[in-house]
């Protein structure tokens, strides 16, 4: 690159690929740090879904014995119930040998009463009485079908209403598609918070640190142009903020190939992506764009700070105001978005990435963000050139 802003912009990606603490934290730790993130919460909650693999109760000798008797019913077989005799079922339960205590094993007039204590500060305390509730009520049900049968009437009979739902891509035909709802709603979330974050850092150390190391003034006085400084600074902390996002993207995806379901926290309902490349494509130029204006907002204000503390107290102002956006979209899915939501910065780009992710084409809405989102990446820019020929804000110290 032969002109200044190609110059200064390998300039400053060269220094900060040296620096071995950057490229370890931009790059390498995300691709570690986000799949055994999203395996730990995953798991969690596959086990919510599914039920603890074994569930202990503590009780004394005689209520556990009529416990162990219900037990033997082939509703509970493979369910991992456990009794466990004990002469103080509370202290079980206290010290964690005991998910739950039965307090009474009561039998009147053909119907059993059960009492249980749990432990509402321990997840496992909470699982199991929630597992052992659910085979509760499968023996309940299983034992009024036969109750009835022996009358000689289903229990499906005294059902009156049924419901069936079918999703609108199979009543017309067509072939179901998207990336499932947990995806749907995480990923755009995560990609616009790490797009607002990713170049924070460089943008602070390129501009408030350059200040605080008295390196600045004599850059200024060089042959290159200012617009030259800028352009090529912003290309740098754009690129460092696309590849930070990239990474950390590109973790989520390896915890998804080791462990789908608990990556999508235990919901398997990826059908995966059917769109035009062209579509894709653009949605990831509106990616980039949305990088570029984070990127020009954290130089505006790196530049007009007098310190890399200052600076870094505007960048998280920043990360702060752009929470709004993203978590007023978090729960909406990619067919929820309307159009007057597409001239809503972030909220806009939030709605694109969750159509493609939900398989949704809307040209003229992707169309209408990708305008919107280069006309405020123009402001920044314009605003910085500004700021870049005011020498009391260039030299403010």
């Amino acid at each position: 690159m032969k002109s200044f802003t190609g110059i200064i912009f390998k300039k400053e990606l060269l220094d900060i690929v040296r620096d071995r603490r950057t490229v370890l934290m931009t790059f390498l730790l995300p691709l570690v740090l986000y799949p055994v993130m999203f395996w730990f919460i995953g798991s969690q909650t596959a086990e919510m879904l599914d039920g603890p693999s074994e569930t202990v109760i503590a009780a004394e000798s005689a209520a556990a014995e009529d416990l162990s008797a219900l037990l033997g019913d082939p509703v509970f077989s493979g369910a991992g119930i456990r009794v466990a005799i004990t002469g103080d079922p509370a202290s079980a339960l206290r010290e964690g040998e005991a998910d739950l205590v039965l307090e009474s094993f009561t039998v009147s007039g053909g119907k059993t009463d059960i009492e249980l204590i749990y432990d509402p500060n321990k997840t496992s305390s909470s699982m199991s009485l929630s597992h052992f509730n659910d085979l509760l009520n499968a023996y309940n049900q299983a034992a009024q079908t036969a109750e009835l049968a022996k009358q000689g009437i289903k229990l499906a009979d005294l059902t009156p209403l049924r419901v069936s739902a079918a999703s609108l891509a199979a009543l017309e035909g067509e072939e179901e598609s998207g990336a499932g709802m947990f995806l749907s709603m995480m990923l755009p979330m995560l990609m616009i918070l790490l797009l607002s974050v990713g170049g924070m850092a460089t943008a602070v150390d390129l501009f408030a640190g350059e200040k605080e190391r008295r390196t600045f003034e004599p850059l200024l006085c060089t042959g290159a142009r200012r617009t030259d400084i800028l352009a090529g600074k912003l290309l740098a902390v754009a690129v460092m903020s696309l590849l930070s996002a990239i990474a950390s993207v590109s973790g989520m995806v390896v915890g998804y190939l080791v462990n789908p379901r608990a990556m999508t926290m235990g919901l398997d309902d990826a059908q995966g992506i059917a769109l035009p490349l062209p579509t894709i494509l653009f949605v990831l130029l509106i990616i980039a764009a949305t990088a570029v204006f984070f990127s020009g907002l954290h130089i505006l204000l790196s530049t007009y700070a007098r310190s890399v503390k200052e600076a870094s107290t505007y960048g998280a102002f920043v990360m702060m105001a752009s929470y709004v956006p993203i978590f007023a979209t978090m729960q909406m899915l990619g067919g929820d978005f309307e159009l007057w939501s597409a001239f809503v910065p972030i909220m806009n780009v939030s709605g694109c990435l969750k159509m493609v992710l939900a398989g949704i084409e809307d040209p003229l809405y992707m169309l209408i963000t990708l305008g919107v989102t280069l006309l405020f990446v123009g402001i920044v820019l314009a605003a910085g050139r500004y700021m870049f020929k005011k020498e009391n804000i260039m030299l403010r110290a």
